[in-house]
């Protein structure tokens, strides 16, 4: 039992003071930072609950005059530009294809007119190989 509580008081005593360290002079409150390290330094199991429920901010409230950093799949800007990204590609490859389509298109009516023209060629040929009265 007596390794549980030096484990818990060497673990939460660590957490504080890294947590403090770490931190911003404006995320600690109640006491400027460096007093907040020396009372969990000098109260170690004391100091460090002490700091970890009053002296710093809470984490998932934003600071404000700070930016909160957001996930980019949760940042509704970055969603509206991922979106428009994907509109403009699908509308230009539906631009590309129907291209292709109209150059396809106008390649089998090149070739129709041309077979028609080799056809009535043909036909006029035989009709003037006869005599006409």
């Amino acid at each position: 039992m007596g390794y549980v509580v030096v484990l818990l008081t060497v673990g939460v005593t660590i957490y504080a003071l890294v947590d403090c360290w770490n931190s911003a002079d404006d995320e600690v409150r109640g006491l400027p930072r460096l007093a907040w390290l020396l009372v969990v330094l000098l109260f170690p199991l004391v100091g460090g609950l002490a700091y970890l429920a009053t002296g710093r901010e809470q984490r998932d409230r934003p600071h404000p005059g700070r930016p909160r950093i957001v996930a980019p799949d949760d940042d509704p800007e970055f969603l509206r530009t991922l979106d428009q990204q994907r509109r403009r590609a699908a509308a230009e490859e539906e631009r590309r294809h129907e291209q292709q389509l109209r150059k396809e298109h106008k390649e089998r009516e090149k070739t129709e007119r041309k077979e028609r023209n080799e056809r009535q060629g043909d036909h006029d040929g035989e009709d003037s190989g006869h005599p006409t009265s």
